[in-house]
């Protein structure tokens, strides 16, 4: 039944089994979803100006973009696949923090990204997935990455998913800005989106992620393509999608493999290949 889940998610405490309702949340309930608003999420990053610079400074978007989109999701699922107390989610967490380490990073400006993590996707779930977020999803979720971010040092993280909403929206407001970096940035990316094509349907790639943006995020980054028509006929399909889910059944298992093929790693990953290559 499509309804086991959600069954079993109303009946867990967000605050004491919050890992195992955003394990169901994202794992089981709406693992593409979650996987590709991921991915989307983070290009908001781009339009901060403070934090775009840093990211083309870093070099690894232009240079390996396809590799740096689907690690950052990789380490998330493996973290959230097996609590913040195994070895595997220990050495992630280590990678990420040492990767963070090297640049100066404002804690606003970490929070911001944890929010990236946070409150976009929840919004694509309300827009996109086949159902509304159960309130346990919400608050499980900022449980979960205020877990995150604790153990990676940011601090003034809001007490609520809707503090954390209002904060996030507050924040883009005041710094939401087109800059080179963040589109050069952009543009890189769309490999990931292009990737998916046959090199002869490459377009549709970019077509596809830039009709995904929301429209803030695409006034901010400059983004003008493709026509209204289009975008409208995108985003309806994803909502078409989500209503057709409804009548399937629940997943069974976790749709994430630890180690698994993945279009960026073919014969699989190992935790070392995760994030930039050692210098």
């Amino acid at each position: 039944m499509r309804e086991r889940h959600v069954a079993e998610i109303s009946r867990l405490d967000p605050e004491v089994d919050y890992l195992r309702i955003y394990q169901l949340t994202s794992l089981y309930e709406f693992p593409f979803d979650v996987f590709l608003a991921l991915q989307m999420s983070f290009y908001r990053t781009y339009a901060i100006p403070s934090i775009s610079a840093t990211l083309a400074k870093s070099g690894e978007i232009t240079a390996r973009p396809i590799k740096r989109g689907e690690d950052t999701g990789l380490m998330v699922f493996e973290i959230v696949a097996h609590g913040f107390e195994h070895e595997r989610s220990q050495k992630v967490l280590r990678a990420m923090n040492a990767m963070h380490k090297k640049w100066d990073i404002s804690q606003d400006e970490f929070r911001y990204v944890l929010g990236v993590f946070l409150v976009p996707p929840m919004r694509w779930l309300e827009t996109y997935g086949y159902r509304k977020p159960h309130p346990h999803e919400y608050a499980a979720a900022h449980r979960f990455y205020t877990e995150l971010g604790t153990r990676m040092g940011i601090t003034g993280i809001p007490a609520s998913y809707a503090e954390f909403a209002e904060w996030f929206d507050a924040y883009e407001r005041e710094h939401l800005a087109p800059t080179v970096d963040g589109q050069a940035l952009l543009a890189a990316s769309h490999r990931l989106f292009v990737n998916r094509f046959p090199k002869w349907l490459g377009f549709l790639g970019v077509t596809l992620g830039n009709s995904l943006l929301d429209d803030v995020v695409r006034d901010a980054l400059g983004v003008t393509g493709p026509p209204a028509p289009v975008r409208a006929a995108i985003r309806g399909a994803f909502r078409l999608r989500g209503r057709l889910l409804r009548r399937s059944d629940a997943r069974p298992e976790s749709a994430f493999t630890p180690g698994g093929v993945t279009p960026g790693y073919p014969d699989g990953y190992t935790l070392d290949r995760l994030g930039p290559p050692a210098k």
